[in-house]
């Protein structure tokens, strides 16, 4: 460069009459001075290569997680990593607290040092592990943390920072060997349920079926005398009169519903003897019902009081008709069995 710059002044200077060289020759000196120093600048630019020497940046710090997707049954490790270049005593981590989590739990912690070699250097790492358990599905976060470090040699103090982390919350997994259950025992439990609704059904099919069975052996006069032997009792000294004879009526009536299909549970007492007189019924019996009928109507719509003598004597005369009836003999009712 010096050179060139000076084969110009030389060419410059021949081109130029006495005069001119005469002025030039003054300023030469001064001029050729700052072209030394400026040429000895430049050359010592282009000659001197910097290296960059490993770990004058300081700590480098990585802050991750092992899965940013995460089953709701599963945990995650997040991890706090610091690694430099040189000794593990050069630098000084200030103690920092535990990170700032939303929607997990902090199952467990660990940190460990350790010197490793890397292109022949010696590279100091540490890491801070924390155990992370889910507590709802969704987004779970770990916020942004700062970690402090002193530079030991030059007594300096620096800080790092971590950014946010976001973890997305999925639907639980099936747990080892849960699939083979989940396949196998809901479908028997399935069946299992089945065949106990159809047993239960099937029992119940032979239940009614064993209960009409009998009650199609016991004859409607049968069932009604037991239900009047086991429902009445005269020598009961707490025996309320006017319910024993509305007893008698209710039995009555089903009995004549059920043997000769007339609803005398539903129509007026008027209604039921007409229709026995209607079957051509016996007058004596027609007369004993009418009587049984009319006077529990009358006691119970205008509460008039009832003697026991009538009671018992309404007992033994629906006894006698149903009887009469089991024996065949209702029908057979004749003139001259008034006078019995």
């Amino acid at each position: 460069m010096t050179l060139v710059f000076g084969f110009f002044l030389i060419i410059n200077q021949k081109h130029k009459g006495e005069q001119v060289r005469k002025g030039i020759n003054v300023r030469i000196p001064f001029l050729l001075l700052l072209l030394y120093m400026f040429s000895a600048s430049v050359s010592s630019q282009d000659s001197v290569t910097v290296q960059p020497v490993a770990g004058e940046s300081g700590i480098q710090l990585k802050a991750f997680v092992d899965k940013t997707k995460l089953p709701f049954n599963r945990e995650m490790l997040f991890t706090i990593h610091l690694e430099w270049y040189g000794d593990l005593d050069r630098y000084e981590i200030h103690h920092f607290d535990n990170p700032i989590i939303e929607n997990f739990e902090i199952f467990g912690n660990t940190n460990s040092n350790r010197v490793v070699s890397e292109s022949g250097l010696r590279k100091a790492v540490q890491e801070y592990q924390y155990i992370l358990k889910p507590k709802s599905l969704g987004m779970g976060y770990i916020e942004g943390m700062v970690i402090q470090y002193t530079d030991l040699a030059s007594n300096e103090e620096f800080r790092l920072t971590t950014n946010r982390i976001e973890v997305e919350i999925l639907d639980p997994l099936p747990e080892p060997g849960s699939i083979k259950w989940y396949y196998i025992t809901i479908p028997l439990l399935v069946l299992g349920a089945l065949v106990l609704v159809f047993f239960l059904m099937d029992r119940r099919k032979k239940n009614r079926q064993a209960v009409n069975e009998v009650e199609e052996k016991i004859s409607i006069e049968e069932q009604c005398l037991r239900e009047l032997a086991g429902s009445l009792d005269l020598d009961d000294p707490g025996l309320k009169v006017a319910e024993g004879i509305a007893f008698l009526s209710r039995l009555l009536r089903r009995f004549l519903r059920d043997k000769f299909q007339i609803a005398g549970s539903v129509f007026l007492t008027d209604e039921v003897i007409r229709s026995l007189k209607a079957l051509d019924m016996d007058s004596r019996f027609v007369n004993d019902v009418e009587e049984i009928l009319k006077r529990s109507d009358v006691i119970k719509f205008s509460g008039e009081s009832a003697e026991k003598s009538e009671l018992e004597r309404f007992y033994t005369l629906v006894e006698a008709m149903l009887q009469k009836s089991r024996r065949g003999e209702l029908n057979g009712f004749r003139e001259n069995d008034k006078t019995e």
